[in-house]
């Protein structure tokens, strides 16, 4: 069940992925600066690691991101994961979109697949679903509210959702995006809760940079020997920067640091290459 921390902050990733996606037409009007329409692909490819304490070894992973941008109603997204750690490997398929209906209202919808071909490495849900709406206030639309929810399920008796509101603020080059997060995981209907922030300043084809702060409760059954509640809090720090070197292409740096509380500690890095055509 560790996986439950990250997907508690999925949708709010989602969401900035939007934020960064909008910056066409479509897009608030403090970010009409940059040029009027995306080149209709964005290709992006990296890889990623981390070390961690007491023991635990190493996590690796590559990915990769296909986003079709030829609509400005409907932009999909597919992806892939591939992730390694000392219990084995696991790969994860999936696939996103944005959904403009109006120039108000856009919705995020996704669906996710992860084979389990090893007992002991599942790292991903063996299904995930996402949808999340979203509503620009007018009248300057500079406020963005939302509220979402993810079904995820790795197996067995081991599934859950998770509930979202949240909100994002566009001012000249700074985004503030925030999120709350309500977390019902089975066996036991047990729930938690947890938290996100994060700051964007930038433009698009130029750069961004960001942090996001992120923490709350993880509450799960652990089916051992006998039934045994798990409850544990955790916080990530994670920050990057993607940077435009050419109208086609550029490079995304991040950095981030993860405490779960009793169990382990964290640091990592990625980095991808995009490719616009």
């Amino acid at each position: 069940m560790r996986i439950i921390g990250r997907l508690a902050v999925a949708m709010a990733a989602v969401s900035l992925g939007v934020c960064l996606a909008q910056q066409s037409s479509t897009g608030p009007r403090t970010l009409e600066l940059a040029p009027a329409q995306p080149l209709p692909f964005r290709f992006e490819m990296g890889a990623y690691g981390s070390q961690l304490d007491r023991g635990l070894g190493t996590w690796r992973g590559n990915e990769a991101q296909l986003w079709i941008r030829s609509s400005s109603r409907f932009i999909p997204m597919v992806g892939f994961d591939n992730h390694t750690r000392p219990e084995g490997t696991q790969n994860n398929y999936s696939f996103f979109s944005y959904m403009n209906w109006n120039k108000s209202f856009y919705t995020v919808q996704g669906f996710s697949v992860a084979p389990q071909r090893n007992p002991r490495a599942v790292f991903f849900p063996r299904t995930r679903f996402d949808v999340k709406a979203n509503w620009k206030v007018p009248p300057a639309r500079r406020l963005v509210l939302g509220a979402g929810y993810t079904r995820f399920d790795l197996g067995g008796p081991v599934q859950g959702q998770i509930f979202n509101v949240g909100a994002q603020y566009y001012y000249g080059k700074l985004v503030v995006d925030g999120n709350l997060f309500i977390n019902r995981n089975q066996p036991g209907d047990l729930v938690s809760g947890s938290g996100s922030l994060t700051a964007l300043y930038g433009r698009e084809w130029n750069y961004w940079v960001g942090v996001t702060a992120g923490g709350g409760r993880e509450l799960y059954r652990y089916i051992g020997l006998g039934p045994v509640d798990v409850r544990r809090s955790s916080y990530t720090i994670n920050t990057f920067y993607r940077k435009w070197l050419s109208r086609h292409f550029g490079v995304v740096f991040s950095f981030d640091y993860q405490n779960r509380m009793d169990a382990y500690r964290r640091v990592g890095v990625a980095s991808k290459l995009f490719f616009e055509f």
